[in-house]
């Protein structure tokens, strides 16, 4: 082959101008990059340097700053809040006026939560005995304390079907709400226990009772004020118009002895009560059970209502079926 065969234009040749020309062009790109980079000095990378060091550190002071405003946020929360509060956040593990205070108030709540007589006072009727009376829920587990005399038979068996009825408020009439049976009864002191059983209508019974704790009667003095809840008014027609609940207020007037019993058998009031109210409660200022209204002693001037100590039906009576104030 010759030099002309070498150089002929078959041998050489692009498929066209255009990939010449990218080819070429290709070359001077490189070759710009090249020149930049042999054009760089040591000035120019320092430069760089500064930037990029600075960029950070100005992203670095940022997120200092944020950081440090949020913590400001909770500590201004954290200082805030103690300051609204009747104690500091030192006082509480070294003064004992805190303490007290705290004490003070767990007890007042535990007794708010724990006691409503309107909920827990309930209507006794026994409808084959035509006779009524008042009870008190004083277990979670459904046990009513009442006077032994509100469901006494007289031999003929009436109390094997007791109702209880319940009030919504004091502004509507008690409705027949579930059926008891005698579980405890003790003549001497008139007193009775009986237990829920079942809902009157068929209806699945609660598995928890609103129910009334019981005080320390032994703390009450003369000149305190008790309130009385119940159904003085208790009439057995039917259950269309039993009689509504009832407070009524009176001091303790005295005490009075039983042979055989105690020295302080019975708390008397200054108020008549209803023979209605009879098993109803007697509560004290924190709304704890303290006696149950029993008997109505009457004069010619006067009348008073006498009341069973709680400590003691306590003595009588297994503590499983109380629940006391603690």
């Amino acid at each position: 082959m010759g030099v002309d065969d070498f150089f002929d234009d078959e041998f050489l040749d692009f498929d066209s101008d255009d990939d010449f020309e990218e080819f070429e062009s290709s070359s001077n790109f490189i070759s710009v990059l090249n020149n930049f980079r042999d054009s760089l000095t040591t000035k120019h990378f320092m430069i760089f340097g500064g930037v990029v060091v600075s960029l950070f550190l100005v992203y670095f002071v940022s997120y200092r700053f944020e950081a440090a405003s949020d913590s400001n946020l909770i500590a201004e929360s954290t200082t805030v809040e103690p300051s609204t509060s009747p104690t500091t956040t030192v006082e509480p593990s070294t003064s004992p006026t805190t303490t007290i205070n705290t004490t003070t108030t767990t007890v007042t709540s535990n007794v708010v939560s724990a006691t409503n007589p309107l909920e827990s006072t309930v209507m006794v009727v026994l409808p084959d005995c035509e006779k009524m009376g008042s009870g008190t829920i004083i277990s979670k587990l459904g046990f009513i304390l009442t006077n032994e005399h509100v469901i006494s038979d007289d031999g003929t068996f009436c109390n094997d079907f007791i109702v209880i009825l319940t009030s919504e408020s004091g502004e509507k009439d008690p409705v027949p709400k579930y059926v008891a049976q005698i579980v405890a009864q003790n003549v001497t002191l008139d007193i009775a226990i009986l237990e829920i059983t079942r809902t009157y209508d068929g209806s699945p019974i609660p598995k928890s009772f609103r129910n009334m704790c019981v005080g320390d009667s032994n703390s009450v003095s003369q000149g305190d004020d008790l309130l009385i809840w119940g159904y003085p008014d208790v009439r057995w027609v039917n259950f269309d118009s039993p009689g509504r609940i009832d407070v009524s207020q009176g001091f303790v007037s005295g005490f009075d002895a039983e042979t055989g019993l105690s020295e302080k058998a019975w708390i008397s009031l200054s108020s008549t009560i209803s023979s209605g109210n009879s098993g109803g409660g007697a509560y004290n200022e924190l709304g704890q059970l303290v006696g149950v209204p029993t008997a109505v002693f009457q004069g010619n001037l006067s009348s008073r209502g006498l009341l069973r100590p709680m400590s003691l039906v306590l003595e009588y009576f297994d503590s499983f079926y109380f629940e006391s104030c603690k």
